[in-house]
């Protein structure tokens, strides 16, 4: 509101400028305290939630690399108490849940694939990644 009136009455060269509601007219200082609160106001907090007791000791695949349309076993050993998993791929199929799943990728997913298992309790989460890759079934 002040910056807008301050403006307006620039443009229109108005000699009480300086002068409104005891605003002294220093710029800086309005650009720097709006600057601070934009700056302030958006931090954005993390969503991840604390470790607790959980530890991924190890996540293994049976067979890397494998040919498209094979599967591997993908086995994740953890400690904690009362753990849940959940497993994401950004190519190919995870077939099955728990502590170990199947993993498979047709022609359209050859290349290095990422496979990540998240292992979570109601004291936190920690997760893991195994990068498998995936070659052509047609050339040797």
């Amino acid at each position: 509101m002040i910056l807008l009136k301050i403006s307006q009455m620039e443009q229109l060269n108005h000699p009480d400028k300086k002068h409104i509601a005891g605003f002294t007219g220093n710029k800086n200082i309005i650009f720097l305290i709006f600057s601070a609160v934009v700056l302030f106001s958006c931090s954005k907090e993390k969503d991840e939630r604390p470790a607790g007791n959980i530890h991924i000791q190890s996540l293994t695949c049976t067979a890397n690399p494998i040919k498209a349309w094979d599967t591997t076993l993908i086995t994740v050993v953890a400690t904690g108490s009362s753990l849940q998993y959940g497993w994401e791929a950004n190519h190919g199929d995870i077939n099955g849940s728990g502590k170990t799943v199947k993993y498979s990728a047709g022609e359209c997913c050859v290349g290095l694939n990422t496979i990540t298992c998240r292992v979570f309790n109601d004291s936190g989460e920690v997760s893991d990644t195994v990068m498998i890759r995936v070659t052509t079934h047609y050339h040797p």
